[in-house]
């Protein structure tokens, strides 16, 4: 057995307790691994935390051209999962919504908690789409550094624009482009209180 099933083994147990997967498709195929089998079962985790946060698919939504989004899915092992999405809107100004679960990113989703939305000046978005292009998000891989142990935890950075999807994740990213995204949209915009022990 290699050291990425060991680490998913813990995780197929829960989604084999849990039950049938969301008919939501939220990822693209073969978007976290090329071995179909963990591909699917990390799809499926990842868009059963979307599910409970009440999450749109932005993979869906990218078939309208006229959308501009962006998505930080934080998931860690132990604590309560967040998403902060980015909405872009017609006149250069954005809305931003942050929600919270009360399960945990390696174990069960929980239920919705925290769901809040705020208005984003021209100036606030347009300097989040600055970072966006700086750190070349639209050419990072899928996957910049692969999940190393059971505790720990998936940054998630999706966007939306023009009709194009694209997704980039770490696993407990210190530094670079998904980490700086995340921080971004999760401290910077959406001003979120997490004890610093919390923060991995």
């Amino acid at each position: 057995m290699t050291k990425l099933h060991r680490v998913f083994s813990i995780t197929m147990l829960l989604l084999a307790a849990i039950g049938s997967a969301s008919q939501t498709r939220y990822f693209p195929n073969h978007a976290f691994n090329s071995d179909a089998q963990l591909n699917e079962l990390f799809n499926d985790w990842s868009a059963r935390q979307l599910t409970a946060l009440h999450e749109p698919s932005l993979l869906t939504q990218s078939k309208n051209p006229s959308v501009q989004s962006y998505r930080f899915l934080w998931l860690r092992t132990f604590h309560h999962p967040v998403a902060v999405r980015l909405e872009v809107k017609p006149d250069g100004t954005a809305i931003l919504i942050t929600k919270i679960s009360s399960g945990a990113g390696g174990y069960t989703p929980g239920h919705l908690v925290t769901n809040t939305s705020k208005s984003l000046t021209k100036q606030q978005t347009d300097s989040f789409l600055h970072k966006v292009n700086a750190d070349n998000f639209w050419s990072l891989p899928a996957v910049t550094k692969q999940q190393t142990g059971t505790d720990g935890s998936e940054w998630i950075i999706e966007g939306v624009n023009g009709g194009k999807y694209h997704l980039a994740t770490a696993w407990s990213p210190e530094h670079g482009p998904i980490h700086d995204l995340g921080v971004a949209l999760g401290f910077e915009l959406a001003g979120l209180q997490i004890p610093k022990a919390e923060i991995y």
